[in-house]
């Protein structure tokens, strides 16, 4: 059996309770922060919005084209090929140079990098305090037994720091209760924040953009090419729609 410790009632009011406070206030501090260091959006380009729905109007006919009947679906399918083909909704002239462009040659690289820079020093520079001052105070610390059983693989997260091979993996370590925290503030968060958005971005979560391609940007394919892609998909499709047959298949149930 694993020895018990008696702990002294005081280290949840001396070590516990301190760490909790000091990480949710300076989670909150950190939101507002970088509330404040979040630039003003930028005004996107009519001619840019333009291209891009155009483009989204061409994938939606792909996608949902079974509606219409034969004489609809021609005539949208030549007519979004031929304008896909054409020049008419491109923000600006489409250069033959297949040089590819230097990405810090662009203003708004530079912004979303030097925002992503802001973004890491936020979370790291709060981080490192925290974690530095409860190595200064609190290193080797046995704070809390948890209220219910854990098996021994739960070990090496909950007692980090502290070398106790035999100790019962129920008894947690300072710099384990740490990251228990990082990790499960987030509750707590929404309740002070009253603001989902301000605490999605303040536990870091991953953001995941799988949407349309980019159109412009440094590295992204030239606007004609992704048009072209587009026709030649449209070229490709063949008439089908929903309501075809339709009137055997209503008497086919009746």
């Amino acid at each position: 059996m694993s020895p018990d410790l008696l702990l002294d009632p005081q280290l949840k009011y001396w070590v516990l309770l301190p760490i909790s406070f000091v990480m949710v206030l300076v989670g909150i501090l950190r939101a507002n922060v970088t509330q404040l260091m979040m630039p003003t959006p930028k005004l996107t380009p009519f001619k840019v919005l333009r291209e891009k729905s155009f483009l989204r109007r061409a994938q939606a006919f792909r996608a949902n084209n079974n509606v219409l009947n034969k004489e609809e679906f021609e005539g949208r399918q030549n007519y979004l090929i031929a304008t896909l083909n054409s020049d008419h909704f491109y923000s600006e002239p489409v250069l033959d140079d297949d040089k590819p462009a230097n990405p810090f040659s662009d203003p708004s690289t530079n912004d979303a990098l030097m925002n992503m820079m802001k973004g890491n020093l936020m979370n790291y520079i709060p981080q490192t305090v925290i974690m530095g001052w409860i190595n200064y105070f609190f290193a080797g610390f046995v704070i809390m037994k948890l209220p219910f059983p854990v098996t021994d693989s739960f070990k090496q997260m909950l007692q980090t720091g502290v070398a106790t091979p035999d100790l019962n993996a129920r008894y947690v370590s300072s710099i384990s209760w740490y990251f228990v925290n990082l990790l499960g503030l987030r509750p707590i968060y929404t309740i002070l924040l009253q603001d989902s958005s301000a605490v999605d971005q303040l536990m870091s979560q991953q953001q995941q953009q799988q949407q349309m391609p980019a159109i412009g940007g440094p590295g992204a394919p030239k606007v004609d090419k992704i048009y072209k892609s587009e026709a030649d998909n449209l070229q490709l499709l063949t008439h089908e729609s929903i309501f075809d047959g339709i009137v055997d298949r209503v008497l086919t149930l009746n």
